[in-house]
């Protein structure tokens, strides 16, 4: 047998795998399916019929059906709400599906490393109950793939980071690398990119932004809810304060930001880059399980140089051993991507000469100039 043929088989397999993986995780779920895409479906048809796409009574976080993401975000689940429920959730689970697709397919690494994330991801916890409920986190990941594969083009990453922004609050916290960095075109661009498209929602009724403030500001205390992997989360589930939690996650915060801005001065443009788009999965207070997804992304350029102790931290995600690893095992795994690319990518910056080629055989980013060290 060829090592072609060989490759060829072992890529066959991991196809196999993961649809059937995937496909199972579908056809199994019962309440969790569509649990968010129905907040999505229900803010489209609540804004076709003339009415307000936020339910200003609730008060929880984490339950089904509420919406609470930017007004543009709508428009992207508008096209579905004339199908069924049922019907447009499969349709969206397939559009996730497509989403992490394309992300892998398009990430600058090498294909080997590719394949290894296609499996990895696509028997984890975190892409399998994310397509389950229709979160969001496949579309993010693509997003940022199109900007990490597309540093040396300030208009594609200002736009990507802007599209983020509008898609889930989140992505904004990249705007801070952009900042430490004198990214300005890329900034200008992703400015100008939300203000285009907020006003071009708000011509078509979308702009209740006050609305968003209020359901997020009326939520109830992000650090007691369930499932949640933040650190200070973490740390009062285990018996801690909820006082102390509360000041452990702010410190944590403080923490996280300060890598990223560092991280624009110290690294260069991929690992920083990287640094920041685990921060904004992580910096707010409340993080789920299926945020996870995102370390595709560091994990990904840790295998193409190499360190391929990282592929732990995805194999960690499991879906099959999902039951015997604790909750607190997301909150390290971030923890770990983060330290670790920052370790791995400083050591890159003092050593220019050596940093490999992009695997797309790119010149190294230029339109995100390298700060002075």
């Amino acid at each position: 047998m060829t090592s072609q043929l060989r490759a060829r088989l072992g890529m066959a397999a991991i196809v196999a795998v993961v649809a059937t993986y995937l496909g199972y995780a579908l056809v199994t779920a019962r309440n969790s399916f569509g649990c968010d895409f129905s907040a999505y479906y229900t803010a489209a048809h609540r804004w076709l019929a003339g009415q307000p796409i936020y339910d200003l009574t609730v008060t929880a976080t984490g339950t089904c059906g509420t919406y609470q993401y930017p007004p543009p975000f709508v428009l992207v689940a508008a096209p579905l709400s004339p199908f069924p429920f049922t019907a447009a959730t499969w349709l969206w689970a397939g559009f996730l599906s497509a989403c992490w697709i394309a992300a892998i397919a398009l990430m600058p690494v090498r294909p080997a490393v590719r394949w290894a994330i296609l499996l990895l991801t696509g028997i984890s916890w975190p892409l399998v109950f994310g397509v389950r409920i229709g979160q969001v986190a496949p579309i993010l990941l693509l997003l940022f793939v199109l900007a990490w594969r597309a540093l040396d083009r300030p208009q594609v990453v200002g736009g990507a980071v802007a599209l983020g922004t509008l898609v889930k609050l989140q992505p904004a916290i990249v705007a801070l690398w952009l900042l430490g960095r004198g990214a300005w075109q890329s900034l200008t661009v992703m400015t100008g990119v939300i203000a285009a498209v907020a006003a071009a929602a708000a011509v078509v009724g979308l702009a209740d932004w006050p609305g968003m403030v209020t359901v997020l500001r009326a939520m109830s205390d992000a650090g007691g809810a369930e499932g949640n992997v933040a650190i200070g989360a973490v740390v009062r589930q285990a018996g801690l304060d909820p006082a102390v939690a509360g000041t452990i996650q702010l410190a944590s915060a403080v923490i996280i930001i300060a890598l990223t801005v560092l991280g624009a001065r110290l690294l260069p443009a991929a690992p920083g880059f990287l640094v920041a788009v685990v921060a904004s999965q992580v910096v707010a207070p409340i993080v789920w399980t299926h945020y996870a997804l995102i370390l595709a992304l560091p994990v990904a350029w840790l295998l193409d140089r190499g360190q391929w102790w990282a592929a732990g931290i995805l194999i960690v995600q499991f879906w099959p051993i999902g039951s015997f690893v604790p909750l607190w095992a997301y909150t390290v795994e971030f923890g770990l991507a983060l330290v670790a690319v920052v370790v791995v990518g400083r050591r890159e910056a003092r050593r220019p000469a050596e940093r490999p080629r992009p695997a797309n055989g790119a010149t190294p980013p230029a339109g995100i100039a390298e700060p002075a060290r």
